[in-house]
């Protein structure tokens, strides 16, 4: 095909799955579960269950959420229950309750089949009416080098992770760190519309373009974000702008969208805030040279 026709194309990634997490509760992550391509280092509320107000019902649970600390504490009373609509009935009066602080995990044993356990930081954005709020502080790749998707093993490993933390720990006491974990989509935004025989075999190419998220997709979604968000910890790239080629397409724009509302989650960072998924993230590509 003669290059000279070879238009640019928008192109659009969106978080098409979102996990939220404790650094140290990583491993809640299968060795095969590596969809995540971006993680994002939040701070969010300090949560912790009052342990007294754990009441049992036939079909559910109630309790309270403490959320932060000192004179910016709140609490929700949430009514949980263990088992899916597609999972054996149990009579939750039957359970007996343990609550590890440092994990905050809930445990919950007298099931015939073992004991189940719960974060929760994962039953809190399940079950909550409110938004948590997430500020972001750092956005980095769960991505390898080669396009391998990085285990949790190696995303715990990572040095940078390990220095925010660090910093985050001292700086703000009154916090946790969280990890957004996201696994983000592509596709393109713009077709032909030409008779010209060059563009009708590029559209063509197109109707199923091969738009695996290669390592330059990643980056610039990566670099639209920090961007946007202007995180802390993101300093050095907060003004660059990439040029992503995909099996010889050229793309002028991407287009970057979050659905934090899926998760209950209010994003933010000290520069912009991002309540709804209607929001759009967007950065210009570099042309070919």
């Amino acid at each position: 095909m003669n290059t000279k026709y070879m238009p640019e194309f928008g192109l659009q990634t969106w978080a098409y799955h979102l996990s939220m997490s404790y650094p140290f509760d990583l491993d809640y992550l299968s060795p095969d579960d590596r969809r995540y391509n971006i993680y994002v280092a939040t701070l969010i509320p300090k949560l912790s269950i009052d342990e007294d107000s754990v009441q049992f019902f036939e079909n559910y649970i109630r309790f309270d959420v403490i959320v932060g600390t000192g004179e910016h504490t709140s609490r929700e009373t949430l009514d949980i229950s263990i088992f899916s609509d597609d999972m054996p009935e149990f009579d939750h009066r039957k359970f007996e309750f343990d609550y590890e602080k440092p994990r905050k995990a809930m445990v919950f044993t007298g099931w015939q089949k073992g004991p189940i356990e719960l974060n929760l930081l994962h039953v809190y954005c399940e079950y909550s009416k409110y938004y948590l709020d997430t500020e972001i502080v750092y956005i980095g790749q769960a991505f390898g080098e080669n396009g391998e998707r990085l285990s949790a093993e190696e995303l715990m490993s990572d040095p940078t992770l390990h220095k925010v933390e660090a910093n985050l720990l001292r700086e703000y006491p009154e916090k946790d760190l969280a990890l957004l974990l996201l696994e983000f989509k592509s596709q393109l935004l713009e077709e032909i519309d030409s008779e010209d025989e060059d563009l009708i075999q590029l559209q063509e190419i197109t109707k199923n373009p091969p738009l695996e998220l290669n390592n330059q997709i990643l980056d610039a979604t990566e670099v639209a974000l920090i961007n946007y968000f202007k995180p802390k910890y993101n300093k050095k790239l907060n003004n660059d702008f990439l040029r992503v080629e995909d099996s010889g397409l050229h793309y002028r724009s991407i287009t970057v969208q979050v659905h934090p509302d899926i998760m209950g989650l209010k994003l933010s960072s000290k520069e912009k805030t991002y309540l709804s998924n209607e929001r759009i993230v967007s950065a210009p590509l570099l042309s070919k040279s």
